[in-house]
């Protein structure tokens, strides 16, 4: 419904576009999102398990409301203006339109000082830098008016004669930082920060680097709802989302509404529903009544905020001469209803209540905006502090959330299934994390970080949500920017410092063992696996968590053809080429794995295309799949035509291409945690946060020191990864060409399905597929660097490199968001496994491979095979082709 006031009236004529083929009315101005709710118009799309859902959070920080508009997909309805005319719905199209064009160069622009965020805290620290003489002052905002949640002005579409003093002050703010010179550009989404002077950032549909010589994050604040169940239904929303639509946009989503959570925001929008014509049906509020006893609180918020306080009180009583009750100690247990909001259960000191309405707005944790940057902070300080002694809400208490009850709403993931991942051993954030994918959604945990974390029993969310470019989905399109391969520092690799990753707290490992396997990634593991299932007494000893590094960040390609860096064109031996018959026999381990572990682990094998578009890298593959069948590679070659009838989505420059049998990919989440799972239950054991920091002789066996104490090892097996040549030189092995690198992937969001193979290009560096969620997933080698501490993070221009590539192979990509960027510091050798025997040390082995994840359950088979006298390792792949 549209609400109605005296001194507000509506800007212009109504326009119309379609929702689902439905014609709807909007104002000129007016998101989305708000022409829908007037319409009564609540259900905006459906997840991929099918439940409905709306707009949530109404500030384009949650992407639950995200519609299709004229083919672009991944538009949020909060945030993009109806047009006349436009096209809405909330399917997927099957290929779709791109939100921008790629460019030709990605501008770089200077500034003395960069705000991001242009909320009440952002204006202020801008309009002071500019005042004390700073000349180019920027002020970055995803919205299209600056003022953020408290002073966001009324929306174009409205027109006010009498507007109120919290709207006056935004005016006087944006005005003052408008004369003086501060530069404010809305719509535009900072989306990494990538160093302190490049600040990479989408302008429109515009890429822009930005190098300021000051920066000053001033991003706001989001609401931290408690999952309730049926906190997903449409016409269920934040808060500030109801507010939004009511204050700014001149709409709710029904005519009647109930108001729950915590704080005085929620009286604030009950009085301005009421002012529209709105029946507020009740507001729930968690803390208890103030009592007399809290007269001194009541005293401190008077003295440091008088008219606060007395906006406060007039609150209460307009809503109790309106007759709406406000229930003290109340707090929401669940809401109902098929497909939309019908009614609120509350647990009130008198027992529990339903309350039915159409709509609800739910707040529990929100923390507003305080505007630290202003002179009055002391006056602030106190303010809040009385308040919340006020408004104190009852401890929050996760054991109280039920299993069905969803916590990630981008990824539908239950506190059921995260509490099963933690009885399965997944002890920390980032485990959580990657066993559930709570957090990995378009949100990136914004909306879940902090209930997953109390889950886990962290105090706080840190570790859980790390800033990662891009922070925020972004189209894809704008981002490709084509750059020459040799740019890139492809073999530019370092051994990481052993600081690289940082350890568990030092945990007491076992006393002995018969053989002590360092390293619990894949290879690890494996290797474990196999021992434990020949009664051998095997520990794994790992620094972090186990599988929470390379073996669960690659992208979970299976590889069985050579890669673009593996092949001259004309040699018939060499490592990768040695390598060649290990690929198919160790992906058919990983079958056995899947059925072992009782589940897919998302394998697909339906084979792997290589992209060729000249006669010269035709040619390079004719010679490649000539080479791979002499080694018993099923690779066929395919001609133009071939190919578009088996890849109707290909770009238009490709002639043909080389299909190799058998390759694909896995989810390396699954399979890892799969495998760990299984070594367990053959008797294996495990100690996390045990780090090796030497090894000497000690008999015929080993004394290992680590940073919780000793451990008495019979026999040693070192497993880690690109760390294995510091510990080889524990054992007095020097030199071992064992190093890192850096590898990034990128995940986009979920688009219709199209495409079943593994891909990848003969001169380009690209590996591309299509997950059974429908995102596609972008690697190949581009590479990432390791920082001042010696972790890996991700290059700017690699991600535009590879989005340009994936772009160029797969031209629907352009219309895709890209959601998530990410790296995993993985071992590099010479294109072949390192497995056998350390020379000159008896009783010790390593296993390395740089094709890890393809080849991890053959080279744990191999390698346990070896340590029990049951099998020799080829010397192709033992340390003596080094010499």
């Amino acid at each position: 419904m549209r609400l109605t006031h005296p001194d507000i009236a509506p800007a212009a004529a109504p326009m119309r576009f379609t929702f689902e083929g439905r014609e709807v009315a909007a104002l000129p101005g007016e998101t989305i999102a708000a022409a829908l709710s007037a319409a009564g118009i609540l259900e905006l799309r459906r997840t991929a398990g099918g439940a409905p859902r709306g707009l949530w959070c109404g500030m384009g920080a949650c992407f639950d409301c995200v519609v299709t508009v004229d083919g672009r997909q991944g538009q949020r309805a909060c945030l993009v203006k109806a047009r006349d005319g436009m096209a809405v719905t909330a399917a997927l199209p099957a290929v779709p339109a791109p939100a921008g064009a790629k460019p030709a160069a990605i501008a770089d622009r200077a500034c003395d000082l960069l705000v991001v965020g242009a909320g009440p805290a952002g204006l202020a620290a801008a309009l002071a830098a500019a005042q004390a003489g700073l000349p180019r002052v920027l002020v970055l905002d995803e919205r299209a008016e600056a003022g953020g949640q408290y002073l966001k002005p009324l929306a174009p579409s409205h027109r006010h004669r009498a507007p109120d003093r919290q709207f006056q002050a935004g005016d006087a703010l944006r005005a003052a930082v408008a004369a003086a010179g501060v530069e404010v550009i809305p719509n535009a989404t900072a989306w990494g920060a990538f160093a302190p002077d490049e600040i990479a950032a989408l302008v429109g549909t515009a890429a822009v680097t930005i190098r300021p010589r000051r920066l000053l994050l001033a991003a706001g604040a989001h609401e931290r709802p408690v999952p309730i169940p049926g906190w997903t239904l449409p016409g269920v929303m934040t808060t500030g989302a109801l507010q939004t639509l009511a204050r700014a946009q001149r709409v709710s989503p029904g005519a009647s509404v109930v108001v729950a959570g915590n704080g005085p925001l929620n009286l604030q929008l009950a009085c301005e529903l009421l002012a529209g014509g709105v029946r507020v049906v009740a507001v729930a509020e968690a803390a208890p009544k103030p009592s007399a006893a809290r007269w001194r609180d009541a005293l401190a918020l008077w003295r440091a905020a008088p008219d606060l306080a007395r906006d406060g009180l007039g609150y209460l009583l307009h809503l109790r001469r309106a007759g709406v009750p406000v229930l003290w100690g109340a707090t929401p247990l669940a809401c109902e209803g098929e497909g939309r909001f019908a009614a609120l259960r509350l647990a009130t000191p008198r027992g529990e209540r339903r309350i039915e309405a159409e709509a609800c707005a739910l707040n529990l944790g929100f923390q507003p905006e305080t505007g630290l940057a202003r002179a009055e902070l002391r006056r602030a300080r106190d303010f809040q502090a009385a308040l919340w002694r006020v408004f104190a809400p009852p401890a929050f208490d996760v054991g109280a959330i039920a299993d069905a009850t969803v916590v990630c709403r981008c990824e539908e993931v239950t506190a059921g299934a995260l509490r099963a991942a933690q009885a399965e051993g997944c002890g920390s954030l980032a485990a959580l994390k990657k066993a559930t994918r709570a957090g990995m959604g378009r949100c990136q945990g914004r909306m879940c970080g902090a209930t997953v974390a109390r889950l886990a029993g962290a105090t706080e969310e840190a570790g859980f949500a790390l800033p990662r470019a891009p922070v925020k989905p972004v189209p894809a399109a704008p981002l490709m920017l084509e750059l020459p391969e040799q740019e890139a520092p492809w073999f530019n690799h370092a051994a990481p410092g052993f600081d690289a990753w940082r350890a568990k707290p030092a945990a007491p490992p076992p006393a002995a063992c018969d053989v002590l396997v360092i390293g619990g990634g894949l290879v690890g593991l494996s290797t474990a696996l196999h021992l434990a299932r020949e009664g051998a007494d095997v520990l794994v000893v790992e620094r972090g968590e186990a599988g929470m590094a390379a073996s669960t960040a690659n992208a979970g390609s299976l590889h069985v053809q050579l890669l673009t860096y593996d092949f001259d064109g004309e040699s018939e031996t060499g490592p990768a080429l040695d390598r060649l018959p290990l690929g198919p026999e160790s992906i058919g381990l990983w079958g056995e794995i899947a059925r072992e572990a009782g589940e897919g682990l998302g394998i697909r094998t339906e084979g792997g295309l290589m992209l060729a578009e000249t006669e010269a890298e035709l040619a390079w593959l004719r010679a490649k799949v000539a080479a791979e069948r002499k080694h018993g590679i099923g690779a066929h070659l395919l001609g133009a035509n071939e190919l578009r009838s088996l890849a109707p989505w290909l770009g238009p420059e490709f002639i043909g291409a080389e299909l190799c049998e058998g390759e694909g990919q896995i989810d390396p989440l699954r399979g890892t945690l799969a495998v760990k799972r299984l070594a367990l239950r053959a008797g294996a054991r495990l100690a996390e946060g045990v780090e090796v920091q030497a090894i000497a002789r000690d008999g015929a066996g080993f004394a290992v020191t680590t940073a919780g104490g000793p451990i008495r090892a019979g026999r040693i097996v070192c497993a880690a990864g690109p760390f294995t040549a510091r510990v080889a030189a524990m054992l007095g092995v020097e030199g071992l060409p064992v190093t890192g690198a850096v590898q990034q992937v990128i995940a986009t969001e979920g688009s219709a399905p199209a495409m079943r193979h593994l891909v990848a290009h003969a001169s380009r560096h690209l590996s591309l597929k299509q997950g059974d969620g429908g995102h596609m997933l972008i690697g190949g080698g581009w590479p990432g660097v390791l920082d001042a501490r010696g972790a890996p993070r991700n290059l700017r221009r690699s991600i535009e490199g590879n989005l340009w590539v994936a772009g160029r192979v797969m031209p629907a990509i352009e219309g895709m968001q890209v959601i998530r960027a990410w790296n995993g510091l993985a071992p590099e050798v010479d294109r072949a496994p390192l497995l056998g025997g350390l020379p000159g040390v008896p009783g010790a082995w390593v296993a390395v491979t740089s094709n890890g994840y393809t080849l991890g359950p053959l080279a744990g088979r191999l390698t346990a095979e070896a340590v029990l006298g049951r099998g020799r390792i080829p010397a192709a792949f033992t340390a003596a082709r080094f010499g």
